[in-house]
């Protein structure tokens, strides 16, 4: 059972580490994998005749999926306990080391197994084919190089970005092609590309992969002798702007470039009339040029259109550069003085077959290709853009009264879910839409019908109004329900309630939806959804039905807190913008700006909303809440009051009824309790049978005291006294003053104890006295 234990654990480990292909970089390193074998390998060895078939299950998986694997030794604790080797397609084992003949012409690595105290066990030997022709420097450098640093851009896709943590991107793929070939571990650093040429420039890193040569460069680095890939420049500026070709048009234009990038170079030093709007990478220069904080930006175009098309950026278009006519090739650089490095990389990169190219090229540019067809669901066509252009703006028409998707408000500013949506359009594609202000629904739904405005933007489509509009695609959705008052039971359907009153805003489209369904509903038609739901708390409707967010953004706004949300029907809330439809144009750029919303974008907007009524309305149960709080916290106020009284009352009364069982004077029991302790002690020694002890004492001559040295000395020898029997007796044993004539009495239901010294010195001074 255990041996099978460790051979599932070893079996996912591979599969981890090895079989998955779409893992990240550092585990698809073949060195990196050979790593993981002998941190393995540390459960297996320590027994290892009972794990061999598990250590030869293992191996061989690694001969299978890394086909340079030629041999494996392991030794443990100074001796060979395996090897194996591959001849053609057999595996052959033995329990020693292997033949010098096999291992001669083969190139090692080896790796520490360590427990899990890091103390080492013994070594994993792993045996490659030599397949590169090393010089004894660059071998020396192999061996002593544990791990080969890269720079990682944060955005250049599709060449080298960062994605969660991961580095992307067909550079990173090709490198690591490489570095499987090599053997060699490779980390990939995370830094801005100017802070990477100073790292490099100081050794910090090993190796640049996505670099442009230019003169400047080629005085602070050296570089591969030919690009791995090859790709052209462009400029990429706003749809509803003119067209750049060239940099000579460009003389006091504001062009977004990334500093320290090729690009940045060469227009600072050339062109000095551009101005120039630096950023840290390259999604930021298109997001500068899409928010009008430049007028172009200029770069790879493979980089340009996989962020456009990524990002869904769709009012910005791509023009070749006529400056420009060659192609611009990627190389690899590196330190001045490490030309060994390069070499290593030279020769590595002759062993990647173009099979091997051919698959990454499709992996990142047929994806671009997906990208790009599927952008024009987004990016617009001549024609559309042309007609934006003349069209400047467009024109809106909306409900000034229906919270919380759209209203105007007394300064006439327009607010609401739906207007939070406009402003998100007009920032994806750079729309303008200009507000046409309206006293109510009608008013705006007549303009549009008589082409006098061109758009209501949140409708819901109707047969009727097919009639007088285009509708785009929806771009929200919300459940339609049923409010009623709280005593009602869920309703399934609206069937079940087809004979009740039901309440909806006249000129609803509700209204025609529900009618088509059951023609026969009796509808009340109100003005506005408060209305409506007034109109169920007083029970002059049965229900009231809208959308989700309309009943509870009233119900919460106007606290109504009778009536619930009961039930849902079939249909759904879908909004859609409804276009004049004298222009079908207009429709497709809609449906393309609409395609540009982001699921998140669309949340964070809803939420806003609903969050913002939550937050404005007296919250009832809250108050309530509070109320409770003030409530208990007052109880618990005259508790802790009566608590401490009950304290200082029961202090009294032991007080009292201490003041009633003692003597004044000596602190001793009165004659009173000493009475009533007598009477129960009695009984007991008559019940029990057990003997009963009275001492009765008196200090002679005590008068004479008090003539003598006065009352008040006299008193202090009483509690002298007094205090020398209390000491004296047992636990058990009682001690009192019987009268005013200071005659002492002590009595114990037990035989007396030996008298101490105090007591032998008492009775000689009674004796005395």
């Amino acid at each position: 059972m255990y041996r099978l234990f460790i051979s599932l654990i070893f079996c996912f480990f591979f599969v981890q580490n090895i079989l998955s292909s779409e893992r990240e970089a550092i585990n698809n390193n073949t060195k990196q994998n050979i790593d993981n074998l002998s941190s393995q390998l540390k459960y297996l060895v320590q027994d290892y005749q009972e794990n061999k078939k598990e250590i030869n299950y293992i191996l061989n998986l690694y001969y299978q999926h890394h086909e340079k694997i030629q041999a494996f030794e392991i030794i443990y604790k100074n001796k060979y306990i395996y090897s194996s080797y591959k001849d053609d397609s057999t595996i052959i084992i033995n329990d020693d080391s292997l033949f010098f003949d096999v291992k001669e012409n083969l190139e090692t690595y080896e790796k520490d197994i360590l427990d899990n105290k890091n103390n080492s066990l013994g070594k994993l030997i792993v045996y490659f084919k030599k397949e590169i022709d090393f010089t004894p420097e660059e071998l020396a450098y192999l061996k002593n190089k544990k791990i080969i640093k890269i720079q990682n851009d944060s955005d250049l896709a599709p060449y080298n970005f960062n994605e969660n943590g991961i580095a992307k991107g067909y550079s990173i793929d090709y490198m690591n092609l490489i570095a499987n070939k090599l053997a060699i571990q490779v980390d990939y650093q995370n830094v801005i590309w100017n802070e990477a040429m100073t790292m490099l420039e100081n050794n910090q890193l090993d190796i640049m992969v996505n670099v442009l040569k230019s003169k400047e460069r080629e005085a602070r680095f050296i570089f591969s002798d030919i690009p791995y890939r090859l790709s052209t420049v462009a400029m990429a500026s706003r749809i509803s702007e003119k067209e750049y070709n060239s940099f000579s048009e460009l003389d006091g234009k504001t062009i977004a470039l990334v500093k320290g990038y090729y690009t940045y170079d060469r227009v600072k030093r050339d062109f000095p009339k551009i101005n120039i709007y630096s950023t840290n990478n390259s999604l930021e220069t298109i997001t500068a040029v899409s928010l009008k904080k430049a007028d172009l930006t200029y770069g790879i175009r493979d980089v340009l259109e996989y962020n456009i098309s990524k990002n869904l950026i769709s009012n910005l278009k791509i023009t070749e550069n006529i400056d420009d006519e060659d192609s611009f090739g990627f190389y690899f650089a590196y330190n001045k003085e490490n030309s060994v490095l390069k070499s290593i990389i030279s020769k590595a990169e002759k062993l990647i077959s173009k099979n091997e190219v051919e698959k990454l090229k499709n992996k990142w540019f047929n994806k671009l290709q997906a990208l790009e067809n599927s952008s024009k669901d987004f990016l617009f066509t001549q024609s559309e853009i042309a007609y934006l252009e003349k069209k400047r703006t467009i024109t809106m028409c909306v409900d000034p009264n229906f919270s919380p998707y759209e209203e105007i408000t007394e300064n006439g500013n327009y607010i609401g879910i739906i207007s939070d949506i406009i402003s998100q359009l007009n920032k994806n594609i750079n729309i303008k839409f200009q507000l046409n202000i309206t006293t109510s629904w009608e008013e705006s739904y007549e303009l549009v019908k008589n082409k006098r405005c061109d758009i209501l933007p949140f409708t819901l489509q109707t047969k009727s109004r097919e009639e007088y509009f285009n509708f785009t695609k929806p771009y929200l959705n919300f459940p339609i329900v049923i409010a009623t008052k709280d005593s009602e039971s869920f309703i399934n359907s609206l069937k079940e309630i087809q004979d009740k009153k039901i309440s909806l805003i006249k000129n609803f489209a509700l209204i025609e939806m529900i009618k088509y369904s059951f023609p026969n509903i009796q509808i009340l038609e109100v003005n506005n959804a408060k209305e409506g739901l007034e109109k169920v708390s007083s029970a002059d409707a049965y229900a009231y039905i809208d959308s989700m967010p309309t009943i509870a953004y009233i119900k919460q706004k106007y606290n109504i807190q009778d009536v619930k949300i009961s039930g849902k029907i079939a249909d759904e809330f879908l909004a859609r913008i409804a276009v004049r439809n004298d222009e079908k144009i207009l429709q497709d750029i809609l449906n393309k700006a609409i395609n540009s919303l982001k699921d998140e974008d669309k949340e964070r907007i809803v939420n806003k909303w609903l969050t913002i009524v939550k937050e404005k309305q007296i919250n009832t149960k809250f108050l309530i809440q509070i109320v409770t709080l003030i409530i208990v916290i007052f109880i618990l106020l005259i508790a802790t009051l009566i608590y401490r009284s009950n304290i200082k009352l029961n202090a009294l009364n032991k007080e009292l009824k201490k003041l009633s069982q003692t003597d004044k004077l000596t602190s001793l029991y009165n004659r009173t309790k000493l009475d009533s302790l007598l009477e129960k002690e009695i009984k007991y020694s008559q019940r029990y049978n057990s003997p009963l002890t009275l001492a009765i004492v008196d200090i002679d001559l005590f008068k004479n005291i008090n003539d003598t040295y006065g009352h008040t000395i006299g008193d202090v020898i009483l509690k002298e006294f007094a205090n020398i029997l209390s000491k004296n007796i047992r636990e058990t044993d009682y001690v009192g003053r019987w009268g005013w004539r200071r005659i002492f009495t002590t009595f114990s239901p037990y035989p007396k104890p030996k008298c101490s010294n105090n007591c032998r010195k008492l009775k000689k001074n009674h004796r005395r006295i």
